[in-house]
């Protein structure tokens, strides 16, 4: 009998095992799309079977296995739809593999009886782990009505009891906590991934993932022969704010930036803050025209806006731009970071608050570009 109660525990670590591996880049318990609810209850309801396959027979037609575990997981984490789809899968393998008994119609009314009992509890509004308990001591009054009815014998009955009753909560409890250290991995392991794709000031993209954005853009560009252009900017006189308001109202006019860089932008253009002060802009199929209006656009935006760094202080900041544009002004796409970066520069040494255009080993500031284009 506790040979089989190990069976039916390596079996439940097993299957959540796999079920995790193949869903956690997908939160089952957010997840609205059906299409995840479905595969949830099937899959409940394949354990179930599993568990019931390793069953431990009390008497004849008298079964103690864990099934009602998977129904209990189902509800806590999937809700009403997937809880249906493994009470009803469990209920009629119940009947169908071990045949009709009087057994087998007091298993499937506890089955849908948990069914129920699972989905009325899902509804309280306490932590999991609460909700954990009501359902396991549902579960034990259940079957433990349903062991006196069909058992007879006081000695077989008072070992099914014992056995189902501390089975059932040791294994319980080690699989919330199991299922709980998984889920708790998969959020760890998003916001470590996270942390190393997003700025964390700003949540833009670090320049990590503007290095990997750009390359794979830049190969894209070359086969399907689109225009890419380049935005690189910088904050003028951004170490005076930090030195006279201090590094807090310096990271506040990082983060305001970021937002104007994100509404002002196309919602498909790569922004990232690659250090500092420095921004840039990945402006995917844009010619250097388009580009040229998307940075003046920027630095009117930013040289207009007024920026809250306390209740009592605002300030005004301007922005330097240098724009680069494969194949408009440069024919070397590998090489679009570093043009834009000089047109930058070129911009910040004629004075600040500029765009200037890089084209051919050239750099054109604003009140040029007319006739380059």
């Amino acid at each position: 009998m506790i040979f089989n109660l190990f069976i039916n525990l390596c079996v439940l670590i097993t299957f959540i095992s796999i079920a995790h591996f193949y869903f956690r880049d997908k939160d089952v318990r957010q997840n609205k799309s059906v299409l995840i609810k479905i595969i949830n209850g099937v899959c409940s309801g394949s354990l179930g079977i599993l568990l019931m396959v390793f069953s431990m027979h009390i008497t004849p037609t008298v079964l103690i296995d864990f099934r009602v575990i998977p129904i209990i997981l189902s509800s806590l984490y999937g809700g009403l739809l997937p809880t249906i789809i493994a009470s009803l899968i469990t209920g009629n393998f119940r009947i169908l593999y071990f045949g009709i008994s009087r057994g087998s119609v007091f298993a499937v009314i506890v089955i849908l009886l948990m069914a129920i009992g699972c989905t009325v509890i899902n509804l309280i509004k306490t932590q999991r782990k609460n909700k954990l308990v009501y359902n396991i001591i549902f579960a034990i009054i259940l079957n433990s009505i349903k062991m006196i009815i069909l058992i007879n014998n006081p000695k077989l009955l008072a070992e099914g009891l014992i056995v189902y009753c501390f089975g059932l909560l040791f294994v319980s409890y080690f699989m919330f906590k199991f299922t709980e250290y998984l889920s708790e991995s998969v959020k760890l392991h998003k916001r470590l991934e996270n942390q190393a794709t997003v700025d964390f000031l700003t949540g833009l993209n670090n320049v990590r993932e503007f290095n990997t954005s750009l390359n794979n853009i830049e190969q894209q560009a070359i086969r399907k022969g689109e225009s890419i252009s380049m935005i690189y900017l910088d904050i003028d006189y951004f170490k005076k704010i930090n030195d006279v308001y201090g590094h807090i109202a310096g990271d506040i006019v990082l983060k305001k930036l970021a937002d104007i860089l994100t509404n002002t932008c196309r919602s498909f253009d790569i922004i990232s803050r690659n250090g500092g002060e420095e921004f840039s802009v990945i402006l995917l199929d844009c010619s250097s025209i388009y580009a040229f209006t998307i940075a003046e656009r920027l630095r009117k935006k930013v040289e207009g806006n007024q920026f809250n760094i306390s209740n009592e202080v605002s300030i005004h900041i301007t922005i330097s731009i240098g724009v680069a544009t494969y194949p408009d002004t440069t024919d070397n796409v590998n090489k679009l970071t570093n043009y834009a970066d000089i047109a930058l520069y070129e911009a910040k040494r004629n004075g600040r608050n500029k765009v200037v255009v890089y084209n051919n080993n050239k750099v054109m500031p604003k009140f040029q570009l007319e006739q380059f284009l």
